[in-house]
């Protein structure tokens, strides 16, 4: 492959699965669940946050696919789990519902890895553009895609706490129930586009 080639795989893998991983659209959730955690952990949940969502996708990228294939699940199986999951999320997030254990900085850190480093930031789509792109223009631009996605991430929800303090209280749940609603939706529609 040449140079050329390359660098146009890895403008457009970057770009694409940007717009796939939407982490703007991940800002409200991680601010309303980072708020209940006390400042000097803040920084250990975005970095859990955004390592697992970078293992996932290289996971997939690496073996999802073969893993998929062995044990007989097919994308859209997969989707339908997320969507179920995104939906669940959406439900009591919109109800102030806890599921689960009391909330405990344990049990709340545990929220950087489900639900929202996987499914919302890493989730079914990211997934099959990650591997889409690896298919197209092999590992190393699949793999750098991922990686240069995730700083940006990083850096947007990094300041994200910030841009929702601007909001306000009120500004800032409205948001937030906002994308809950947006986030059912979306999870139903993947369930039905699965099946």
């Amino acid at each position: 492959m040449s140079l050329g080639r390359e660098l146009f795989g890895l403008g457009e893998a970057v770009v694409t699965l940007f717009i796939v991983l939407d982490p703007f659209s991940v800002v409200p959730f991680y601010v309303s669940t980072v708020e209940k955690l006390p400042p000097e952990k803040r920084g250990g949940f975005l970095r859990t946050l955004i390592y697992s969502a970078i293992f996932m996708l290289l996971a997939f990228i690496i073996i999802g696919d073969y893993m998929l294939e062995l044990l007989g699940v097919t994308l859209n199986d997969f989707r339908i789990a997320a969507g179920i999951i995104l939906l669940v999320y959406a439900i009591s997030s919109l109800f102030d519902i806890e599921i689960g254990a009391p909330s405990s900085p344990e049990s709340i850190e545990k929220q950087a890895i489900v639900p929202l480093a996987t499914p919302l930031l890493a989730g079914p789509g990211s997934i099959s553009t990650a591997l889409y792109f690896r298919y197209i223009y092999g590992y190393p631009v699949a793999i750098a895609s991922v990686l240069i996605n995730a700083a940006l991430a990083y850096v947007i929800l990094y300041f994200g706490e910030r841009l929702m303090r601007l909001l306000g209280k009120h500004g800032a749940l409205l948001i937030d129930k906002f994308m809950s609603l947006i986030l059912a939706g979306f999870a139903v529609s993947l369930i039905r586009a699965s099946i």
